[in-house]
């Protein structure tokens, strides 16, 4: 049986974290022979989300699926948050390690087709916006331009083999994400995903990219902070020149 691990950072999520344990479940219930354990990673958000989610997971469990939280005591921000999260995943059994956000955002359907990857042996599976079947239909214009162009700019200085390098909706066989030491990133924010993407593309056997349409979160404020774009804009050819050792 595929063992695999769904990583979900969360930060004042009770609004939305429902609905996606309750879509994570039906998935689930779609690949009996795939056991998925979801991850709740909570910075110890003060709506109470992760006390939210322990109320409320007995109630979706199945045999094959079973979600757990993983409380940091302080507020670190995303790169920290799945840095500790890793840790302790990686000390169990999973044969792939699967991160999305909680927002919805990336939506659990997607989910079926990194497990047929991970059935195929797959060891990188990244979910683009910017491969055709992908698309962010309610996105504003400038935001549209902003995000491609900071793509394309990644492309050209790291690696043409992705399209997607800001996305975080990704699997992550178990081997592979040991070799690339995630505990060794110092990239904070958003940075930390462009350094993690580079690393597995590095040391990864092969890549896949699956196409997802991306929506805006319905619910809650976004947790990207206005300098992400300035702050990665400098970092990429920071990460090129040191080989991702940063």
């Amino acid at each position: 049986m595929l063992k695999l691990a769904i990583a979900v950072p969360t930060y004042n999520e009770v609004k939305n974290v429902e609905a996606l344990i309750e879509s994570i479940s039906h998935v689930s219930a779609q690949h009996p022979d795939t056991s998925i354990t979801l991850f709740i990673l909570d910075d110890s958000s003060p709506d109470g989300t992760s006390s939210f989610v322990e109320h409320i997971a007995p109630s979706y469990a199945l045999d094959n699926f079973t979600v757990r939280t993983i409380v940091k005591p302080t507020k670190e921000g995303l790169g920290a948050a799945y840095i500790h999260g890793f840790d302790l995943i990686l000390r169990e059994d999973f044969d792939y390690v699967l991160q999305m956000d909680a927002d919805m955002s990336h939506d659990p359907k997607y989910i079926s087709g990194f497990i047929h990857q991970a059935l195929e042996h797959a060891d990188f599976v990244v979910a683009s916006r910017y491969i055709p079947g992908g698309g962010t239909p309610d996105w504003a214009l400038n935001r549209k331009i902003l995000s491609r162009g900071g793509n394309f700019y990644a492309r050209t200085v790291l690696s043409r083999k992705i399209s997607d390098y800001t996305g975080g909706f990704n699997l992550y066989s178990s081997e592979l994400l040991r070799r690339i030491t995630p505990e060794t990133i110092t990239a904070t924010g958003y940075g930390f995903l462009l350094v993690l993407k580079y690393r597995a593309l590095l040391a990864a056997k092969g890549v896949v990219e699956l196409p997802i349409v991306f929506f805006d979160r319905t619910n809650g404020e976004s947790k990207i902070p206005g300098n992400t774009l300035l702050r990665n804009f400098f970092l990429v050819p920071r990460i090129r020149m040191s080989r991702g050792n940063v």
